[in-house]
Protein backbone atom coordinates (compact mmCIF):
# COMPACT_ATOMS: atom_id res chain seq x y z
CA UNK A 1 0.00 0.00 0.00
CA UNK A 2 2.91 2.34 0.66
CA UNK A 3 3.71 2.51 -3.06
CA UNK A 4 0.35 4.17 -3.69
CA UNK A 5 1.32 7.12 -1.44
CA UNK A 6 4.34 8.05 -3.59
CA UNK A 7 2.21 10.26 -5.84
CA UNK A 8 5.02 11.71 -7.95
CA UNK A 9 5.96 8.22 -9.17
CA UNK A 10 2.45 7.14 -10.13
CA UNK A 11 0.86 7.12 -13.58
CA UNK A 12 -2.04 9.47 -14.21
CA UNK A 13 -4.59 6.67 -13.78
CA UNK A 14 -3.14 5.36 -10.51
CA UNK A 15 -2.62 8.97 -9.27
CA UNK A 16 -6.30 9.65 -9.78
CA UNK A 17 -7.20 6.40 -8.06
CA UNK A 18 -5.03 7.21 -5.03
CA UNK A 19 -6.22 10.80 -4.63
CA UNK A 20 -9.92 10.01 -5.00
CA UNK A 21 -10.02 6.92 -2.78
CA UNK A 22 -11.59 7.59 0.64
CA UNK A 23 -11.35 4.23 2.38
CA UNK A 24 -9.30 1.06 2.18
CA UNK A 25 -10.71 -2.37 2.89
CA UNK A 26 -8.87 -5.68 2.74
CA UNK A 27 -9.59 -9.36 3.05
CA UNK A 28 -7.16 -11.78 4.64
CA UNK A 29 -7.31 -15.01 2.68
CA UNK A 30 -5.72 -18.37 3.31
CA UNK A 31 -3.62 -18.86 0.19
CA UNK A 32 -2.82 -17.75 -3.34
CA UNK A 33 -5.55 -19.80 -4.99
CA UNK A 34 -8.30 -18.33 -2.83
CA UNK A 35 -6.90 -14.83 -3.42
CA UNK A 36 -6.92 -15.33 -7.20
CA UNK A 37 -10.50 -16.64 -7.24
CA UNK A 38 -11.77 -13.94 -4.87
CA UNK A 39 -10.06 -11.15 -6.84
CA UNK A 40 -11.73 -12.24 -10.08
CA UNK A 41 -15.10 -12.55 -8.34
CA UNK A 42 -14.88 -9.04 -6.81
CA UNK A 43 -13.76 -7.41 -10.06
CA UNK A 44 -16.54 -9.12 -11.99
CA UNK A 45 -19.09 -8.01 -9.38
CA UNK A 46 -18.06 -4.39 -8.82
CA UNK A 47 -16.44 -3.51 -12.18
CA UNK A 48 -13.99 -1.02 -10.62
CA UNK A 49 -13.43 1.92 -13.02
CA UNK A 50 -9.66 2.04 -12.55
CA UNK A 51 -9.06 -1.69 -13.00
CA UNK A 52 -9.06 -1.61 -16.80
CA UNK A 53 -6.95 -4.73 -17.24
CA UNK A 54 -9.49 -7.04 -15.68
CA UNK A 55 -12.61 -5.09 -16.67
CA UNK A 56 -11.94 -4.84 -20.37
CA UNK A 57 -13.82 -7.65 -22.10
CA UNK A 58 -11.54 -7.63 -25.14
CA UNK A 59 -8.61 -9.46 -23.51
CA UNK A 60 -9.60 -11.25 -20.26
CA UNK A 61 -10.86 -14.80 -20.26
CA UNK A 62 -13.94 -16.06 -18.44
CA UNK A 63 -14.96 -19.46 -17.13
CA UNK A 64 -18.32 -20.45 -18.58
CA UNK A 65 -20.66 -22.99 -16.97
CA UNK A 66 -23.50 -24.11 -19.24
CA UNK A 67 -27.10 -24.47 -18.11
CA UNK A 68 -27.54 -27.99 -19.42
CA UNK A 69 -28.96 -30.73 -17.22
CA UNK A 70 -25.41 -32.07 -17.08
CA UNK A 71 -23.47 -28.82 -17.18
CA UNK A 72 -20.09 -28.46 -18.86
CA UNK A 73 -17.30 -26.01 -18.12
CA UNK A 74 -15.36 -24.17 -20.81
CA UNK A 75 -13.49 -20.90 -21.24
CA UNK A 76 -14.50 -18.12 -23.59
CA UNK A 77 -14.45 -14.37 -24.08
CA UNK A 78 -17.49 -12.48 -22.88
CA UNK A 79 -18.07 -10.97 -26.31
CA UNK A 80 -18.33 -14.49 -27.74
CA UNK A 81 -21.04 -15.37 -25.23
CA UNK A 82 -22.99 -12.20 -26.02
CA UNK A 83 -22.78 -12.89 -29.75
CA UNK A 84 -23.90 -16.50 -29.37
CA UNK A 85 -26.45 -15.65 -26.63
CA UNK A 86 -25.53 -18.72 -24.63
CA UNK A 87 -27.37 -19.24 -21.36
CA UNK A 88 -25.14 -19.98 -18.43
CA UNK A 89 -22.87 -18.57 -15.74
CA UNK A 90 -19.76 -16.46 -16.31
CA UNK A 91 -16.96 -16.37 -13.75
CA UNK A 92 -14.11 -13.90 -13.94
CA UNK A 93 -12.66 -11.98 -15.63
CA UNK A 94 -9.15 -13.42 -15.51
CA UNK A 95 -6.31 -11.45 -17.03
CA UNK A 96 -4.10 -14.49 -17.54
CA UNK A 97 -5.24 -17.46 -19.62
CA UNK A 98 -2.43 -19.40 -17.93
CA UNK A 99 -4.10 -18.81 -14.55
CA UNK A 100 -7.51 -19.82 -15.88
CA UNK A 101 -6.06 -23.07 -17.15
CA UNK A 102 -4.32 -23.71 -13.84
CA UNK A 103 -7.47 -23.00 -11.82
CA UNK A 104 -9.49 -25.43 -13.94
CA UNK A 105 -6.77 -28.09 -13.68
CA UNK A 106 -6.89 -27.80 -9.89
CA UNK A 107 -10.70 -27.87 -9.80
CA UNK A 108 -10.93 -30.79 -12.22
CA UNK A 109 -8.72 -32.98 -10.04
CA UNK A 110 -11.19 -32.42 -7.20
CA UNK A 111 -14.59 -32.23 -8.91
CA UNK A 112 -14.93 -34.64 -11.80
CA UNK A 113 -17.31 -32.94 -14.21
CA UNK A 114 -17.74 -34.25 -17.75
CA UNK A 115 -16.80 -32.44 -20.96
CA UNK A 116 -19.25 -34.38 -23.15
CA UNK A 117 -22.03 -35.80 -20.97
CA UNK A 118 -25.10 -37.62 -22.22
CA UNK A 119 -27.95 -35.13 -21.92
CA UNK A 120 -31.47 -36.36 -21.03
CA UNK A 121 -33.93 -36.92 -23.90
CA UNK A 122 -31.14 -37.01 -26.48
CA UNK A 123 -31.51 -40.29 -28.31
CA UNK A 124 -28.61 -39.49 -30.61
CA UNK A 125 -26.18 -39.88 -27.74
CA UNK A 126 -26.80 -43.54 -26.94
CA UNK A 127 -23.96 -46.06 -26.92
CA UNK A 128 -21.46 -43.33 -26.19
CA UNK A 129 -17.83 -44.03 -25.44
CA UNK A 130 -16.14 -42.75 -22.34
CA UNK A 131 -14.62 -39.29 -22.69
CA UNK A 132 -10.87 -38.65 -22.44
CA UNK A 133 -11.09 -37.41 -18.84
CA UNK A 134 -12.92 -40.55 -17.72
CA UNK A 135 -9.86 -42.63 -18.59
CA UNK A 136 -7.72 -40.21 -16.56
CA UNK A 137 -9.99 -40.54 -13.54
CA UNK A 138 -11.22 -36.94 -13.81
CA UNK A 139 -14.77 -37.56 -15.04
CA UNK A 140 -17.66 -38.83 -12.92
CA UNK A 141 -19.02 -40.93 -15.79
CA UNK A 142 -21.78 -38.62 -17.04
CA UNK A 143 -20.68 -39.54 -20.57
CA UNK A 144 -21.67 -43.14 -19.80
CA UNK A 145 -24.71 -42.45 -17.64
CA UNK A 146 -22.93 -43.56 -14.45
CA UNK A 147 -24.07 -40.62 -12.32
CA UNK A 148 -27.56 -39.29 -11.70
CA UNK A 149 -28.55 -35.77 -12.65
CA UNK A 150 -29.20 -34.93 -8.98
CA UNK A 151 -25.72 -36.04 -7.89
CA UNK A 152 -24.14 -34.22 -10.82
CA UNK A 153 -25.98 -30.97 -10.10
CA UNK A 154 -24.94 -31.12 -6.43
CA UNK A 155 -21.32 -31.53 -7.49
CA UNK A 156 -21.57 -28.61 -9.92
CA UNK A 157 -22.90 -26.39 -7.15
CA UNK A 158 -19.76 -27.19 -5.19
CA UNK A 159 -17.67 -26.41 -8.26
CA UNK A 160 -19.38 -23.04 -8.57
CA UNK A 161 -18.70 -22.18 -4.93
CA UNK A 162 -15.09 -23.28 -5.30
CA UNK A 163 -14.49 -21.19 -8.43
CA UNK A 164 -16.01 -18.17 -6.70
CA UNK A 165 -13.48 -18.48 -3.90
CA UNK A 166 -16.03 -19.72 -1.34
CA UNK A 167 -13.76 -22.58 -0.36
CA UNK A 168 -14.74 -22.52 3.33
CA UNK A 169 -18.37 -23.10 2.33
CA UNK A 170 -17.30 -25.99 0.11
CA UNK A 171 -15.38 -27.51 3.01
CA UNK A 172 -18.33 -27.23 5.38
CA UNK A 173 -20.72 -28.68 2.81
CA UNK A 174 -18.41 -31.63 2.11
CA UNK A 175 -17.95 -32.31 5.83
CA UNK A 176 -21.72 -32.34 6.33
CA UNK A 177 -22.20 -34.50 3.25
CA UNK A 178 -19.56 -36.96 4.44
CA UNK A 179 -21.16 -37.33 7.88
CA UNK A 180 -24.58 -37.95 6.34
CA UNK A 181 -23.23 -40.57 3.93
CA UNK A 182 -21.40 -42.40 6.69
CA UNK A 183 -24.52 -42.35 8.86
CA UNK A 184 -26.57 -43.91 6.06
CA UNK A 185 -23.74 -46.40 5.28
CA UNK A 186 -23.29 -45.03 1.75
CA UNK A 187 -19.61 -45.80 1.99
CA UNK A 188 -18.74 -45.53 -1.72
CA UNK A 189 -20.17 -42.02 -1.88
CA UNK A 190 -18.52 -41.22 1.45
CA UNK A 191 -15.13 -42.19 0.01
CA UNK A 192 -15.65 -39.74 -2.88
CA UNK A 193 -16.66 -36.96 -0.49
CA UNK A 194 -13.69 -37.71 1.75
CA UNK A 195 -11.22 -37.49 -1.13
CA UNK A 196 -12.75 -34.21 -2.33
CA UNK A 197 -12.61 -32.79 1.17
CA UNK A 198 -8.95 -33.70 1.60
CA UNK A 199 -8.12 -32.21 -1.80
CA UNK A 200 -9.93 -28.95 -1.08
CA UNK A 201 -8.13 -28.64 2.25
CA UNK A 202 -4.81 -29.29 0.50
CA UNK A 203 -5.17 -26.61 -2.20
CA UNK A 204 -6.53 -24.07 0.32
CA UNK A 205 -3.79 -24.61 2.88
CA UNK A 206 -1.32 -21.81 3.59
CA UNK A 207 1.51 -23.96 2.26
CA UNK A 208 -0.11 -24.39 -1.16
CA UNK A 209 1.43 -22.28 -3.91
CA UNK A 210 0.31 -21.66 -7.46
CA UNK A 211 2.81 -22.46 -10.18
CA UNK A 212 4.83 -19.52 -11.51
CA UNK A 213 3.91 -18.45 -15.03
CA UNK A 214 7.47 -19.06 -16.25
CA UNK A 215 8.58 -22.49 -15.13
CA UNK A 216 12.23 -23.47 -15.01
CA UNK A 217 13.31 -26.94 -16.08
CA UNK A 218 13.80 -28.35 -12.53
CA UNK A 219 10.29 -27.23 -11.61
CA UNK A 220 8.91 -28.79 -14.77
CA UNK A 221 10.49 -32.11 -13.84
CA UNK A 222 9.21 -31.86 -10.29
CA UNK A 223 5.67 -31.10 -11.42
CA UNK A 224 5.82 -33.96 -13.94
CA UNK A 225 6.78 -36.37 -11.17
CA UNK A 226 4.03 -35.06 -8.86
CA UNK A 227 1.43 -35.33 -11.63
CA UNK A 228 2.54 -38.89 -12.36
CA UNK A 229 2.13 -39.88 -8.72
CA UNK A 230 -1.31 -38.31 -8.48
CA UNK A 231 -2.55 -39.99 -11.67
CA UNK A 232 -1.09 -43.31 -10.51
CA UNK A 233 -2.88 -42.99 -7.17
CA UNK A 234 -6.15 -42.54 -9.07
CA UNK A 235 -5.55 -45.74 -11.05
CA UNK A 236 -4.68 -47.74 -7.93
CA UNK A 237 -7.78 -46.45 -6.19
CA UNK A 238 -10.05 -47.36 -9.10
CA UNK A 239 -8.60 -50.79 -9.90
CA UNK A 240 -7.25 -52.02 -6.53
CA UNK A 241 -9.28 -49.92 -4.07
CA UNK A 242 -6.04 -48.46 -2.69
CA UNK A 243 -7.11 -45.50 -0.53
CA UNK A 244 -5.86 -42.03 -1.48
CA UNK A 245 -4.35 -41.83 2.00
CA UNK A 246 -1.77 -44.42 0.84
CA UNK A 247 0.93 -42.02 -0.36
CA UNK A 248 3.28 -43.25 -3.07
CA UNK A 249 6.35 -41.74 -1.47
CA UNK A 250 8.63 -44.70 -2.22
CA UNK A 251 8.23 -46.80 -5.36
CA UNK A 252 10.56 -49.73 -6.05
CA UNK A 253 11.14 -51.06 -9.58
CA UNK A 254 12.54 -54.53 -10.36
CA UNK A 255 14.14 -55.92 -13.51
CA UNK A 256 15.87 -59.26 -14.23
CA UNK A 257 18.91 -59.44 -16.52
CA UNK A 258 20.77 -62.60 -17.59
CA UNK A 259 22.25 -64.42 -20.58
CA UNK A 260 20.81 -67.92 -20.78
CA UNK A 261 20.72 -67.99 -16.99
CA UNK A 262 24.35 -66.93 -16.46
CA UNK A 263 25.61 -63.77 -14.74
CA UNK A 264 22.05 -63.13 -13.63
CA UNK A 265 21.19 -60.03 -11.63
CA UNK A 266 17.99 -58.42 -10.38
CA UNK A 267 18.03 -54.66 -10.02
CA UNK A 268 16.07 -52.73 -7.43
CA UNK A 269 15.69 -49.02 -8.16
CA UNK A 270 13.93 -46.61 -5.84
CA UNK A 271 11.93 -43.52 -6.78
CA UNK A 272 11.24 -41.13 -3.91
CA UNK A 273 8.39 -38.70 -4.55
CA UNK A 274 8.55 -39.58 -8.24
CA UNK A 275 12.29 -38.94 -8.62
CA UNK A 276 15.10 -41.49 -8.97
CA UNK A 277 16.96 -41.94 -5.66
CA UNK A 278 20.22 -43.67 -6.57
CA UNK A 279 21.37 -43.81 -2.93
CA UNK A 280 18.76 -46.54 -2.39
CA UNK A 281 19.50 -48.68 -5.46
CA UNK A 282 20.25 -52.35 -4.71
CA UNK A 283 21.50 -55.30 -6.75
CA UNK A 284 20.79 -58.98 -6.14
CA UNK A 285 23.28 -61.32 -7.81
CA UNK A 286 21.46 -64.60 -8.46
CA UNK A 287 23.55 -67.62 -7.52
CA UNK A 288 20.93 -70.35 -7.02
CA UNK A 289 20.13 -70.71 -10.74
CA UNK A 290 22.29 -71.27 -13.81
CA UNK A 291 19.44 -71.85 -16.23
CA UNK A 292 17.14 -69.11 -17.59
CA UNK A 293 14.15 -68.71 -15.32
CA UNK A 294 13.17 -65.07 -14.84
CA UNK A 295 10.28 -65.96 -12.52
CA UNK A 296 12.44 -67.77 -9.92
CA UNK A 297 15.19 -65.17 -10.17
CA UNK A 298 12.68 -62.43 -9.45
CA UNK A 299 11.22 -64.43 -6.56
CA UNK A 300 14.67 -64.93 -5.03
CA UNK A 301 15.36 -61.20 -5.17
CA UNK A 302 12.00 -60.29 -3.65
CA UNK A 303 12.41 -62.84 -0.87
CA UNK A 304 15.85 -61.42 -0.04
CA UNK A 305 14.47 -57.89 -0.18
CA UNK A 306 11.97 -58.71 2.56
CA UNK A 307 14.84 -59.80 4.79
CA UNK A 308 15.83 -56.14 5.03
CA UNK A 309 13.08 -54.19 6.80
CA UNK A 310 15.75 -51.65 7.78
CA UNK A 311 15.67 -50.40 4.17
CA UNK A 312 12.08 -49.26 4.90
CA UNK A 313 9.06 -50.71 3.18
CA UNK A 314 8.04 -49.40 -0.24
CA UNK A 315 4.68 -47.85 -1.06
CA UNK A 316 4.43 -49.65 -4.41
CA UNK A 317 6.30 -52.30 -6.41
CA UNK A 318 6.66 -52.05 -10.19
CA UNK A 319 7.77 -55.23 -11.97
CA UNK A 320 9.21 -55.19 -15.48
CA UNK A 321 7.23 -57.88 -17.27
CA UNK A 322 3.79 -59.26 -17.98
CA UNK A 323 1.25 -61.31 -16.06
CA UNK A 324 3.74 -64.15 -15.45
CA UNK A 325 6.28 -61.93 -13.71
CA UNK A 326 3.53 -60.21 -11.75
CA UNK A 327 2.05 -63.53 -10.61
CA UNK A 328 5.50 -64.78 -9.56
CA UNK A 329 6.05 -61.63 -7.50
CA UNK A 330 2.68 -61.90 -5.78
CA UNK A 331 3.43 -65.47 -4.69
CA UNK A 332 6.45 -64.50 -2.58
CA UNK A 333 5.68 -60.95 -1.50
CA UNK A 334 4.16 -60.90 2.00
CA UNK A 335 4.28 -57.23 2.93
CA UNK A 336 1.12 -55.19 2.58
CA UNK A 337 2.22 -53.40 -0.58
CA UNK A 338 0.38 -53.06 -3.91
CA UNK A 339 2.26 -54.60 -6.85
CA UNK A 340 1.80 -53.84 -10.54
CA UNK A 341 3.83 -54.56 -13.69
CA UNK A 342 4.48 -53.03 -17.09
CA UNK A 343 4.50 -55.13 -20.25
CA UNK A 344 6.02 -54.08 -23.58
CA UNK A 345 5.03 -53.80 -27.26
CA UNK A 346 3.00 -51.72 -26.64
CA UNK A 347 3.56 -50.61 -23.06
CA UNK A 348 0.64 -51.69 -20.86
CA UNK A 349 0.16 -51.38 -17.12
CA UNK A 350 -1.04 -54.63 -15.54
CA UNK A 351 -2.89 -54.45 -12.23
CA UNK A 352 -4.10 -57.55 -10.35
CA UNK A 353 -7.79 -57.70 -9.52
CA UNK A 354 -7.23 -57.47 -5.77
CA UNK A 355 -8.91 -55.37 -3.12
CA UNK A 356 -5.87 -53.84 -1.45
CA UNK A 357 -7.51 -52.81 1.89
CA UNK A 358 -8.72 -56.39 2.42
CA UNK A 359 -5.21 -57.84 2.39
CA UNK A 360 -3.93 -58.43 5.89
CA UNK A 361 -0.28 -58.25 6.87
CA UNK A 362 1.60 -61.44 5.92
CA UNK A 363 -1.57 -62.93 4.43
CA UNK A 364 -0.70 -65.03 1.35
CA UNK A 365 -2.06 -63.47 -1.80
CA UNK A 366 -4.34 -65.88 -3.69
CA UNK A 367 -2.81 -66.16 -7.18
CA UNK A 368 -4.80 -69.16 -8.46
CA UNK A 369 -7.28 -68.06 -11.13
CA UNK A 370 -6.22 -64.46 -10.48
CA UNK A 371 -7.49 -61.98 -13.07
CA UNK A 372 -5.89 -58.72 -14.16
CA UNK A 373 -6.72 -55.26 -15.42
CA UNK A 374 -4.64 -54.48 -18.53
CA UNK A 375 -4.48 -50.73 -19.13
CA UNK A 376 -3.21 -49.41 -22.46
CA UNK A 377 -3.05 -45.71 -21.63
CA UNK A 378 -2.25 -42.81 -23.99
CA UNK A 379 1.47 -42.16 -24.40
CA UNK A 380 1.04 -38.77 -22.74
CA UNK A 381 -0.62 -40.22 -19.63
CA UNK A 382 1.41 -39.05 -16.58
CA UNK A 383 1.02 -42.36 -14.72
CA UNK A 384 2.26 -44.36 -17.70
CA UNK A 385 5.23 -42.03 -18.16
CA UNK A 386 6.18 -42.41 -14.49
CA UNK A 387 6.01 -46.21 -14.67
CA UNK A 388 8.04 -46.16 -17.89
CA UNK A 389 10.77 -44.09 -16.21
CA UNK A 390 10.93 -46.57 -13.34
CA UNK A 391 11.03 -49.54 -15.73
CA UNK A 392 13.72 -47.98 -17.92
CA UNK A 393 15.89 -47.09 -14.95
CA UNK A 394 15.61 -50.61 -13.50
CA UNK A 395 16.48 -52.08 -16.89
CA UNK A 396 19.50 -49.80 -17.27
CA UNK A 397 20.76 -50.61 -13.78
CA UNK A 398 20.31 -54.39 -14.12
CA UNK A 399 22.03 -54.44 -17.54
CA UNK A 400 24.96 -52.52 -16.07
CA UNK A 401 25.47 -55.11 -13.32
CA UNK A 402 24.94 -58.00 -15.73
CA UNK A 403 27.71 -56.67 -18.00
CA UNK A 404 30.02 -56.29 -15.02
CA UNK A 405 29.48 -59.90 -13.93
CA UNK A 406 29.92 -61.15 -17.49
CA UNK A 407 33.23 -59.28 -17.80
CA UNK A 408 34.50 -60.61 -14.49
CA UNK A 409 33.59 -64.16 -15.47
CA UNK A 410 35.32 -63.75 -18.83
CA UNK A 411 38.50 -62.38 -17.22
CA UNK A 412 38.64 -65.13 -14.62
CA UNK A 413 38.23 -67.96 -17.16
Amino acid sequence: MRSYTQLSKLSDRIHTLSTTATTVRWLELGNELEALLTEAELIGTYQPPFNILLKDDKSPLYIYISKDAFATITTLRKRDMLQKKLPGILLGPYQSSYRVKEVLQIARKIFHWCSSPVQPNNTGQKNRRACFYYHLGYCSGACLGKISQTEYEAMMQQVLLFLRGKTSLVTKELESQLQQQVATEAFELAAISRDRLLSVKLVTSKQYRLKPSLLLQPELLQNKAADGIQYLQKLLKEYMAVPMSHQLTTIEGYDVSNTQGTAAAVALVTFTNGQADQSKYKLFNIRTLTTPNDYHMLQEALARRQNHPEWNRPSLLVIDGGKGQLRAALKVWHWRTPIISIAKHPDRIIIPRLQFPKLELHEPIPTKNLEYHVLQLPETHPALQLIQRIRDEAHRFSKKQHHRRSERKLLSS
